[in-house]
């Protein structure tokens, strides 16, 4: 932008420009804050929160420049900030946009939406005023006085940690130190950001390492994959001090707060061992030097994912008749969302050959990695699928001997529980260890063939109630032998389970917060000991391929749970849920890519719950394509946050070149930009 003022969409007469511009000067020479602002027909389909930021990076804007962007036949805003602007808190940004924006938008006001927001901004930069607490203490006596002191306080220390959090992501990370110096609850908020932004990174960086390697060759790209494994090992350990915080509220605070540095410091370490590799890894691929082929390329893969559509639906409706909904509720809808992908990937095809024939090279390269993205979705959710019915069938194959193996075990549970000389105390708890697994077995059999997996897990509780007092009762040899008959099945149960919480994490991770992930990957950690020790000590390998099954299994559950809850959430904002034609609003704006998918609702919910890996690919500088207000921009190949401009330092101390940037490969990092908005 070269103008403060940009009416594209012809909605401010003469007269408004003048007060507009007023308004703007007098916030730049009171608070040295420039205000600029756009009015445009559409966003074109692109998520308000992407188009906002490709703009600002684009202009080079700093650490004093705001940006309202107005689509005004999309009806949607977004307000965009620079983190760096700390006299505008992120309560004052809320109040900006619910007082001052907003209901001029809604009632076509347009002029009067810029005067509010300048009016906003400057009213929120000025200095505090008088504290109200003696008038009210005397009006409202001693018990409100009290009252209204505790909300002070509660308000102060939200405050307070609201500034806290600003100047961590000022800080470097990696500096064990400088983050030792934050209190306990600012880094528990900094702990669980950065867990899913470093998770969504990683998962992210591999896909694009895998295009690169298909490209390239492996030889080319081993330094991006010791990187990337690298990234993976500090992660894992960070989500296991998480799993170790979860399962112990009662730590001592000191031993709590020097936990949760190690998970911050430790989360920082893989996002820079990521960024460390971007500007190599960008130059490498740099996808200008043959855009036509990989346009041509991209096109050609949407069709042989087509084609595999009706494979999958048939397969799935297959799965349908034997067994039960709950079995395949991670895999139902992805035949629906694998044709929603292909749609967006032929649009940004399309946006990208209109983009190479006017000459605007950074917005092909935009639609490129857009389209790369979806493709990449799609075949992951049709895996998924194939990966469905394998570890059915292996179940399946599987359940007949593990069920001859647990009948063994009751069976000699039975024997001992005749012995003589057998303790009270052992007896009982072999009886009691009897019922549970007669009971697990049971149930394992009236499900096996309509919930194989479920099947198996009973099976497996069954196993683990016997296991102790089996042990108790009988020689170690025996115990032995017993761990290296079961240790096969279950380790085959945990793998299945951790495959299926790793597929809809991954498919749908825009909406999964960092518990489940954390599960996951404790459930990943468990298996992988297991087969460590699987010759060496099979019984301690049997016990961490049973704590692998249920960590999974809660990982996948409370995963589900919360997709549920994020895909309420956008039927109540958007009139849409992401399963394909359901709930679809009939009034869908076409994108300019000539794609029909309901323009930047579509979009919006698509790619929020894929975490931005969709819509967010578009953006040279990342950025999260679910829309919450006052939120943060996510990155689509390298996490959550858009690349900060020339001359800004990330917290990891890496200093970012100037110019435009695809976000191909790296960690999450703060975009330095905050900002929210939506429709009005």
């Amino acid at each position: 932008m070269k103008e403060r003022i940009v009416d594209n969409a012809g909605v401010l007469d003469e007269s408004d420009v003048v007060r507009v511009r007023e308004e703007l000067n007098a916030l730049s020479d009171a608070h040295r804050i420039r205000l600029w602002v756009v009015f445009t027909d559409t966003f074109s389909g692109v998520n308000e929160a992407t188009w906002t930021d490709q703009t600002v990076q684009l202009s080079g804007f700093g650490d004093a420049d705001v940006l309202l962007a107005v689509a005004v036949e999309d009806r949607i805003y977004h307000f965009n900030l620079p983190s760096a602007l700390t006299e505008i808190s992120a309560s004052d940004e809320r109040s900006i946009m619910r007082d001052d924006i907003e209901p001029h938008l809604a009632a076509d006001r347009w002029a009067d939406a810029a005067v509010g927001a300048a009016q906003g901004l400057a009213r929120a930069a000025e200095p505090s005023s008088t504290n109200p607490i003696p008038g009210l203490i005397i009006l409202g006596g001693i018990a409100g006085g009290i009252g209204f002191l505790i909300i002070r306080s509660r308000r102060k220390s939200r405050a307070g940690e609201e500034k806290a959090l600003r100047q961590l992501a000022e800080v470097d990370l990696t500096d064990r130190k400088a983050v030792a110096a934050f209190p306990t609850p600012v880094l528990d908020r900094k702990a669980r950001e950065m867990l899913v932004d470093t998770d969504n990174a990683i998962r992210s960086s591999e896909e694009e390492l895998e295009r690169a390697r298909d490209e390239f060759g492996a030889p080319s790209v081993s330094q991006f994959t010791r990187a990337i494994e690298s990234a993976k090992r500090s992660l894992a350990s960070a989500f296991h001090i998480r799993q170790q915080l979860d399962n112990n509220k009662a730590l001592p605070a000191p031993q709590r707060h020097h936990m949760l540095v190690d998970l911050v410091s430790t989360c920082a370490t893989a996002d820079k061992t990521l960024d460390e590799q971007v500007d190599a890894f960008d130059e490498m691929r740099n996808l200008l030097i043959n855009a036509p082929e990989r346009i041509n390329s991209l096109a050609q893969d949407i069709v042989g994912v087509t084609v595999r559509i009706a494979s999958a639906e048939s397969t799935l409706e297959g799965l349908k008749t034997r067994y039960s909904p709950d079995v395949l509720a991670s895999i139902g809808n992805n035949p629906a969302l694998v044709t929603t992908h292909l749609e967006l990937a032929d649009g940004s095809i399309s946006s990208a050959r209109e983009a190479l024939g006017r000459g605007d090279a950074a917005t092909a390269v935009a639609e490129i990695r857009a389209a790369e993205a979806a493709v990449s979705q799609a075949k992951e959710l049709l895996a998924a699928v194939e990966n469905a019915e394998s570890n059915i069938r292996d179940a399946m194959s599987s359940l007949p001997q593990a069920l001859k193996d647990v009948e063994r075990d009751l069976e000699k549970a039975r024997h001992l529980s005749k012995t003589v000389g057998l303790g009270r105390e052992s007896a009982r708890k072999l009886a009691d260890a009897r019922m549970r697994a007669e009971d697990a077995v049971a149930r394992a059999r009236a499900i096996r063939d309509t919930d194989p997996l479920g099947s198996m897990e009973h099976i497996v509780l069954a196993e683990d109630a016997l296991d102790d007092v089996l042990a108790e009762a009988s020689q170690t040899a025996e115990r032995v032998a017993h761990a290296q008959r079961a240790l096969a099945n279950d380790m085959s149960a945990a793998q299945a389970h951790i495959t299926a919480a790793r597929d809809f994490i991954a498919t749908r991770r825009g909406a999964v917060s960092a518990q489940p992930r954390t599960r996951l990957a404790e459930a990943e950690r468990h298996l992988a000991h297991a087969r460590e020790a699987s010759h060496s000590d099979p019984v301690a390998a049997l016990n961490y391929a049973r704590g692998a099954v249920q960590l999974a299994r809660q990982a996948l559950d409370q995963a589900h749970r919360e997709v549920k809850t994020w895909e309420a959430q956008q039927q109540r904002t958007f009139g849409y849920m992401p399963s394909g034609a359901h709930n679809q609003r009939t009034h869908s704006r076409r994108g300019s890519s000539g794609s029909s998918f309901g323009g930047a609702a579509g979009g919006a919910v698509v790619g929020g719950i894929l975490g931005g890996i969709i819509t967010e690919a578009m953006r040279q500088s990342g950025g999260t394509s679910s829309r919450h207000r006052g939120g943060r921009s996510g990155g689509s190949f390298g996490g959550g946050g858009a690349r900060r401009s020339s001359g800004v330092r990330r917290s990891s101390g890496v200093r970012r070149s100037s110019g435009v940037r695809s976000t191909s490969f790296g960690g999450p990092r703060t975009s330095g930009r905050r900002g929210g908005g939506g429709r009005f």
